[in-house]
């Protein structure tokens, strides 16, 4: 399978193999290509979704955190936590699911059921 091109290697390619180029043309496309890096390197601001899923993130954690002396399926952080009240399992899966892959949770599986506890390093 090959790379997509895309429109930055397809500006470096042509700003490098068009040397016979008027000086215009390369100018243009030596800008357009500083502007495409300049919006590339642009810091991305959260969506409001995102900052609301972070704050939760946080909840869980601390909840973790506090009661460490067994793990947690995802309807029990449901009843246990107030701001998860009225969230759905898939929802709260797909957080604590975003916590284990930052190393933060850890998940496991006893006797077929899914259960979440704080990260334990070791």
């Amino acid at each position: 399978m090959t790379n997509k091109t895309t429109n930055k290697t397809a500006l470096i390619y042509a700003i490098e193999n068009l040397p016979d180029a008027p000086a215009d043309i390369r100018e243009k496309l030596t800008k357009m290509l500083d502007q495409l890096e300049r919006k590339n390197a642009a810091p991305r601001k959260m969506t409001e979704k995102q900052e609301k899923n972070e704050v939760i993130k946080g909840v869980i954690l601390d909840f973790l955190n506090d009661h460490s002396d067994h793990g947690y399926t995802c309807s029990d952080l449901i009843k246990s936590i107030a701001e998860l009240e009225g969230t759905s399992n898939q929802y709260v899966s797909a957080l604590m699911r975003l916590l284990c892959e930052a190393h933060k949770a850890e998940k496991y599986t006893e006797k077929r059921r899914t259960y979440f506890r704080a990260w334990v390093e070791g």
